[in-house]
């Protein structure tokens, strides 16, 4: 009787972690509009230095091209990691006897 409760306390805070970390993917991915906002003034600045001729308007660019990539690629690395969890999770409750 013991192991029962304990197997349905468990697979209850399993499934409430899955909403958790499904309400943290959505969230994570309505945030996408800040990387594209940032992508979007730096490109916007790389172009004024360029119609300015701004002196190392070149490294300006490049930088600012920098930060954009690294920007998106932690972005995507944090979804996919948040993907493989809930996925793990998933998995999780769908076999919940074979632990």
């Amino acid at each position: 009787m013991n192991s029962t409760l304990n197997n349905s306390e468990d697979i209850k805070r399993e499934e409430g972690q899955k909403q958790l970390l499904e309400k943290s993917l959505q969230a994570h991915r309505n945030r996408k509009w800040v990387i594209n906002f940032t992508c979007t003034i730096s490109f916007l600045l790389a172009v004024l230095c360029f119609c300015f001729q701004v002196p190392d308007a070149i490294i300006i660019a490049i930088i600012l091209l920098f930060i954009c990539v690294t920007f998106q690629t932690a972005h995507k690395m944090l979804d996919r990691k948040i993907e493989l969890r809930l996925k793990r999770i998933k998995q999780d409750l769908e076999r919940p006897y074979s632990r």
